[in-house]
């Protein structure tokens, strides 16, 4: 029943905002239907957004405005637009949204688990438990008590209102979310396709190789296999091949840059986050559908719909910022030719220079920029259909002969350098061109996705990540975004491809991106570190109720009996521990949480340090004035906490200022009187 109502939700925001999303996008193949859920979903959520950050309404009262403006909105586009139909070949999208909601829905079932290691899970259960709680946004930190979220926190947000309409539980709603966004993206990515190429085979193409196709790397993976040679990271093995399969290590090509990061998007729904950047993947995806239909015909709506889901997509995931506003700004001056759209470009780079001036972005070691083997593990596919669309619509003159004389030299100067990716931006100029002269919307995709790509190798935003591993994050937001654009504009690069050879190549190449993605699909479930539960259920706590029973209880009371606000003390954490786990289950704030998050958020060391010093005298000395300095509550004694402070303990039970209100087990809490 809890998916059948996410589900229903899901249908009502999708064929309302389907009327809207049609005047703005009307003139697609579609006709915007691809674009009618994360359209809706915007709307709805900004509006939440907007009135209870005004502190007009409360959150849960906001939602449901919302959904109200909503109806409106469409009824005052149907009242005045009568000819509204839905067509036959919209059943097939509808068709797709259904078909990969449930199977992604059966997948998350095998591996519900929000879980602490090798995942964001507590940390996005933290931020979407605070949000349900909330009366007024900013939500409170979870992790810091008496601290708000500022930003980081619309990707949340999203998933929070379809929760709140849809009245299934958050640990439940968790993870039918996750498989709501998935299934968006992949309805978007296929609308998008088609729109592009008029032709549905091109749409399905798109949505594999958008949301589902993985890196290259796992044919070698493969290959290392296969010859029981080890090759680069990957490892031989020395079972059957179902065994590998079962056993696949996933993370190895996640790694083939050393000291980053990279993702896919099919990678980023298995391991089941509810993390910015996965969530903005359906949102990045209508704003390249929005941009593509007032690339056609421009039109001030369009544009501006556009710029407010850019916005909207700045907030669930703030490294988009760059690129959203080059495809906004890029695409409205070649529809337009417009200065003033290039002028935004401009203020762009100057706010670039200010930010290198500053500080806040670096300049990468040349010791750590990306070799050409890594970057063909993770782009292989997407670079052979780029250039072989080059290639194949061109009649080589003498001009296009230097230019590619040129290209090499400078390929052959830059790997001497250490800098084998300089080629790119050369790479990038015939795409721009055709966008620019030829008004090849797609090109504008690769140009963008190529510049993002080079910009990893020489600069990085400067966030709290210390050498060598300065650039993990800008190398794993930027290069997940670069992927979504890439995986669109090759699905119309292979339908304009006329040489059977490089179709040929380009098909073969696409079996090979399915292998790691094959691989992860069945290992990920079995994965010991990514949970283990041995039901199936959407339940993401369910591993907790079966494994620490005790502390499943006194979570579970907590959460009925507190009210929004209260301070729950629980040890300080540790990411990816378990830890910090009251304030995940509950999204009651906790004194200070997983510390290295916290840094991230741009809290300074001397003030977590203090309150982890806090922290431990409140259960070791029990001084009064700690518990009014931090609004102290509940005090939680768990696993964590007996492990951590041992006899120091008893100190808190023979305290006058608090007294036992709930025990399971070992398990107990105090309330401060």
């Amino acid at each position: 029943m809890d998916l059948l109502a996410f589900f229903v939700v899901l249908e009502v925001i999708g064929l309302l905002s389907f009327p809207i999303v049609r005047t703005l996008a009307g003139n697609l193949r579609d006709t915007g239907y691809s674009l009618a859920r994360p359209v809706g979903i915007v709307i709805v959520s900004l509006v939440a957004w907007l009135l209870s950050s005004l502190r007009l309404v409360t959150f849960a009262a906001g939602v449901y405005i919302g959904l109200f403006v909503l109806i409106a909105l469409a009824a005052l586009v149907v009242y005045h637009r009568r000819d509204l139909k839905i067509e036959r070949g919209l059943l097939v999208q509808e068709g797709l949204f259904v078909a990969t909601f449930l199977l992604a829905a059966l997948f998350l079932m095998q591996k519900p688990e929000i879980y602490f290691g090798y995942s964001e899970d507590f940390m996005d259960a933290a931020f979407l438990q605070s949000l349900l709680r909330t009366d007024f946004l900013p939500p409170a930190d979870p992790w810091s008590a008496g601290m708000s979220l500022t930003y980081y926190y619309f990707g949340h947000l999203t998933a929070a209102v379809l929760i709140a309409l849809s009245g299934v539980q958050a640990a439940v709603g968790y993870n039918i979310a996750v498989a709501a966004f998935f299934a968006m993206g992949v309805q978007t990515a296929f609308g998008i396709g088609l729109n592009l190429t008029e032709r549905y085979l091109y749409g399905f193409v798109a949505a594999f190789l958008t949301m589902v196709s993985g890196f290259p790397a796992g044919f070698v993976h493969l290959l290392a296999y296969v010859s029981g040679t080890d090759i680069l990271q990957f490892h031989t093995f020395s079972g059957s091949l179902p065994e590998w399969l079962s056993s696949f290590d996933f993370t190895a090509a996640t790694g083939v840059i050393p000291h980053t990061i990279t993702f896919y998007p099919f990678y980023t729904f298995l391991q089941g986050d509810l993390h910015a950047h996965f969530v903005s993947i359906p949102f990045q995806l209508a704003l390249v559908g929005l941009c593509l239909a007032f690339s056609r015909n421009f039109s001030w709506a369009t544009f501006a719909t556009a710029l407010v889901t850019a916005a909207f997509l700045v907030g669930v995931n703030a490294w988009s910022l760059p690129a959203s506003l080059f495809l906004c700004a890029g695409t409205a001056y070649v529809a337009t030719k417009k200065k003033a759209f290039l002028f935004v470009i401009g203020l762009a780079g100057c706010i670039f220079a200010a930010s290198l001036l500053t500080g806040l972005v670096g300049v990468v070691d040349p010791g750590q920029r990306t070799d050409m083997t890594g970057f063909l593990l993770i782009f292989a596919v997407f670079a052979f259909m780029a250039l072989a669309y080059l290639i194949d619509l061109h009649t080589f003159s003498r001009k296009d002969i230097f230019a590619a004389a040129v290209v090499v030299g400078v390929a052959l100067v830059a790997c001497s350098l250490n800098f084998p990716l300089a080629v790119l931006p050369l790479l990038a100029l015939p795409f721009f061109y055709r966008a620019w002269f030829n008004d090849e919307y797609p090109a504008m995709l690769a140009g963008i996705a190529l510049l993002m790509i080079v910009f990893c190798e020489v600069f990085f935003i400067n966030d709290a990540y210390g050498q060598p591993f300065e650039r993990l994050n800008t190398v794993m937001k930027l290069y997940l975004q670069a992927w979504v654009f890439l995986g669109v504009a090759s699905a119309y690069f292979l339908s304009r491809i006329r040489s059977r050879v490089l179709v040929a190549g380009a098909v073969v190449l696409i079996a090979v991106a399915a292998i790691h993605p094959v691989g992860s699909l069945i290992a990920m479930p079995g994965a010991g570190y990514m949970g283990g539960t041995g039901t199936l259920t959407f339940d993401g706590a369910a591993w907790l109720k079966e494994q620490k029973p005790d502390d499943y209880a006194a979570l579970c009371w907590l959460g009925e009996t507190a009210k929004s606000g209260d301070v729950v003390l629980e040890a300080p954490g540790d990411a990816y521990t378990y830890s910090s786990r009251v304030s995940a289950f509950t999204g009651l704030p906790t004194v200070i949480g997983w510390r290295t998050h916290e840094v991230m958020w741009g809290r300074g060391w001397e003030e977590i340090e203090r309150r982890s010093l806090d922290v431990d005298r409140m259960y070791t000395e029990n001084p009064k004035a700690l518990f009014a300095k931090y609004n102290v509550r509940y005090i939680f004694v768990g696993e964590t906490e007996r492990v951590k402070y041992g006899s120091g303990l008893k100190t808190l039970a023979e305290c006058g200022e608090v007294e036992p209100v709930y025990w399971s087990g070992p398990t107990i809490v105090y309330r401060v009187s």
